[in-house]
């Protein structure tokens, strides 16, 4: 199967999305551009306000448009939200392309801005970096480790590394390479300080609520910035020692195993590769690229095939049959179902308990989304 194959129409059912967007829920859109990233998460509620997170701005008017529809169902109050961080992966233009106009029009409600701190001579990359110094917004430019904590929400930078950081402006880092890539967990983990019995204080790690999930976003990293995040994020094995069990380690952990992953650069064979997939091990990939069309022709097959195996590995187990991408949990944004309707804008839904759900809006690259048009991927 080299290409995304249609989904079938009874795979898709129309439903109240709007109602699925309760205040204790994570909702994350990855938006039909066409070759490029435009990604809004609204966080769970705090207090009376939503937090929002934009990661890329590829075009301009899409994005002001969702928020707007967000409002007009009733998901966003007017006044009711801020945004608690935007990131600009890196500064190509199919991923700033619109940030400027975002800051222009909601600049007030910007808390803070994440910049790779890769300098690029483009009008675009000059036009963002003067909104923000006109704006006066709070600027930073993460490396791998560098955390906030909005709410119950982490965001924590898994790339840059330092070491790539430092080689920006020297000797053999490309724009694709510098990208920041985030790792977010909802609910989060913390860790709190409570009073035994007779009084004395202890400090316990607990979760907030539910089980925590996770989201990677790949931006476009290719094989230079994740062998550095394999490297600063590594695999904890398993120890079954008395003193790990009391750490809660003896099962091990793996930092970059994540239910959500936004694929990195579209799907370009320079992407991803097995081993990290097999780190990943996502339940949902998501693609935002055209279908194997424009100047790149993204999706790659060898990514595409990548991202098969890491989830269901038939070339070690002697599985004949593969399973088709839907069911591998893999969506595209260029997809189309078995009527040759265009699926575009993803969304996703994380509770704090329970599955999450994948929507589907039926938007083209350079149409509005249309909430009323939403149907459930089931």
């Amino acid at each position: 199967m080299p290409t995304p194959a249609d989904i079938p129409i009874d795979r898709l059912q129309t439903g109240d999305f709007p109602g699925e967007c309760t205040r204790d829920r994570l909702v994350y859109f990855v938006l039909n551009v066409g070759d490029g990233d435009t990604q809004l998460l609204l966080l769970p509620k705090d207090g009376d306000t939503r937090p929002l997170l934009v990661v890329d701005v590829a075009t301009t008017r899409k994005l002001p448009a969702l928020i707007a529809a967000l409002e007009t169902a009733g998901i966003l109050q007017p006044g009711g939200y801020r945004f608690s961080l935007v990131v600009a992966t890196h500064p190509h233009n199919d991923h700033i392309g619109g940030m400027p106009e975002l800051l222009r029009k909601y600049a007030p409600l910007v808390s803070e801005f994440w910049d790779s701190g890769f300098y690029y001579t483009t009008q675009s990359y000059f036009d963002l970096m003067r909104e923000i110094e006109e704006n006066s917004i709070s600027y930073a430019q993460p490396t791998s480790g560098m955390t906030r904590w909005i709410g119950n929400m982490k965001v924590e930078a898994l790339s840059p590394s330092i070491r790539l950081r430092n080689r920006f402006d020297t000797y053999g880092v490309d724009a694709n390479n510098a990208s920041i890539v985030l790792r977010l967990e909802f609910p989060a983990a913390w860790v709190v300080e409570n009073p035994d019995p007779e009084g004395r204080k202890t400090l316990e790690f607990v979760r907030l609520q539910g089980r925590t999930q996770r989201l990677i976003l790949g931006g476009d990293a290719q094989t230079l910035a994740w062998a550095n995040v394999i490297d600063d994020f590594p695999e904890l094995g398993p120890n079954p020692q008395p003193e790990f069990a009391a750490l809660r380690m003896a099962l091990g952990d793996d930092a970059l195993k994540a239910q959500v992953f936004k694929v990195s650069h579209h799907g370009s064979k320079h992407g991803v590769n097995l081993e990290l997939i097999e780190r990943v091990l996502p339940a949902y990939s998501l693609v935002s690229s055209v279908a194997q069309g424009g100047e790149y022709n993204f999706p790659h097959l060898l990514a595409q095939e990548a991202l098969r195996e890491g989830v269901q590995p038939i070339a070690s187990h002697q599985v004949d049959d593969r399973k088709d991408d839907w069911d591998l949990g893999i969506h595209y944004t260029s997809v189309t179902d078995t009527d040759k309707v265009a699926l575009g804008t993803i969304g996703v839904i994380v509770p704090p308990a329970g599955d999450i759900q994948v929507w589907r809006f039926g938007d083209g690259p350079r149409a509005s989304v249309d909430l009323g048009n939403a149907r459930r991927f089931i």
